[in-house]
């Protein structure tokens, strides 16, 4: 399996080398506008790109004939990389949804899923495109469905993040601008059978998690798992919310409303409160060497009610990934957010070839035996632990 990763970065670059590892990888192509010259050493290739130049994403799928190209750049390319994919008969694999308000007002979910629209042109031309495979969303939606083949009519589910870092001191996991564009996306939930957009921070609750967490403050977030499950999945709720020790913080930036992206004239200049924002916050990258980020560790729970033999019971699972200085030791220069989303990424694109279904679908599509060796393979992780839970 010959596999073409768009995007060298945080977790294109850990991705890249956690598949260099798998016997089953014969080649990994690395293409990243930030390469200066083409390199080849063992199974990694890396080559210059313009994800921008459709036409050279062409040719390099031509030359290298991938089994798979993965999108782990920017959602905002994942338009173009599908429209080359069903051009060249290439299947697909992405991260994330690029998450834009839906133009048609009759849309049921006010937030596009824009990767679907070419569904009905890939199951067309027996392509497949697994999307929004990482760990959340990802490996979350497919522990929804987990818990949801498991009841005879599911009615509530609640996805519960950790994002612990060890301290409340400013940092950026990913960047000062994925946060800025996290902390100003409205969350979206599903309520009774309908889409609603809220208030970021709203809904704030204490959630109960496995020890050693406990009892944690958590609040809605904008996440891509509730645009694509209630499609797959008949429910009745839905919402995910997150534990953040930086919560505070972000709360402070939200309401100072110093990140719209509309500009606006200062002086004889114009400049957005977003790019205002980018340059006055201080660089604080996250890093691993810092003894005060040994802790930091990323969890989640799915927390699924419903009616089994008309008895209504809850079932949970559980997942958490190593702690950052377990994460060190592998020297992969991957944090605590990174390794997880590389890690499952790299499960995702293990099982591709055995998933018979084409069209485009998100994690919780999967056909049941799928989704077995997937769950296998997480749990051969090392520091990877899944509890399970029913009530």
């Amino acid at each position: 399996m010959n596999v073409l990763i768009l995007g060298y970065g945080a977790v294109g670059s850990v991705l890249a080398k956690l598949l260099h590892k798998e016997k089953v990888i014969t080649k990994v192509i690395c293409a990243d506008i930030l390469f200066k010259k083409e390199k080849k050493f063992e199974k990694m290739h890396h080559m210059k790109i313009n994800l921008k130049n459709k036409k050279q994403l062409t040719s390099i799928i031509k030359k290298h004939n991938p089994h798979l190209i993965i999108n782990a750049s920017s959602p905002n390319f994942n338009t173009d990389i599908l429209s080359v994919c069903e051009k060249t008969a290439t299947p697909y694999m992405d991260m994330a949804a690029c998450w834009e308000p839906d133009s048609n007002k009759k849309a049921k979910c006010p937030y596009k899923i824009e990767q679907l629209d070419f569904n009905k042109s890939f199951r067309k031309n027996n392509l497949l495109g697994l999307i929004e495979a990482g760990v959340s969303p990802g490996m979350t939606n497919l522990f929804v469905r987990e818990c949801a083949d498991e009841f005879d009519f599911i009615e509530d589910v609640k996805i519960r993040l950790i994002d612990y870092s060890g301290t409340n001191e400013l940092h950026f996991a990913w960047s000062k601008e994925a946060l800025l564009d996290e902390i100003n996306s409205k969350p979206l939930i599903y309520r009774n059978g309908k889409f609603k957009i809220v208030e970021p921070f709203s809904g704030e609750e204490e959630y109960n998690f496995p020890k050693p967490y406990g009892k944690k403050k958590v609040s809605l977030i904008c996440q891509d798992e509730i645009g694509t499950i209630p499609f797959f999945i008949k429910l009745k709720n839905i919402d995910i919310k997150d534990y953040d020790n930086q919560v505070e913080l972000h709360k402070f930036i939200y309401k100072l409303g110093i990140i719209s992206r509309e500009k606006i004239k200062v002086g004889n200049v114009e400049i957005s409160p977003f790019d205002f924002a980018k340059k006055v916050l201080p660089d604080a990258p996250f890093s691993n060497k810092d003894k005060k980020f040994s802790s930091a560790q990323f969890a989640f729970a799915v927390e699924a009610t419903g009616r089994i033999k008309k008895k209504k019971r809850t079932i949970r699972y559980f997942v958490s990934f190593p702690k950052q200085q377990e994460i060190n030791r592998l020297k992969l220069k991957a944090n605590f957010i990174t390794y997880p989303t590389a890690l499952s990424a790299k499960i995702f694109v293990l099982a591709m070839q055995r998933i018979k279904t084409m069209g485009i679908m998100p994690p919780e599509a999967l056909d049941k035996d799928v989704r077995k060796f997937i769950l296998s393979e997480l749990k051969k992780t090392g520091h990877v632990v899944i509890k399970k839970e029913k009530w």
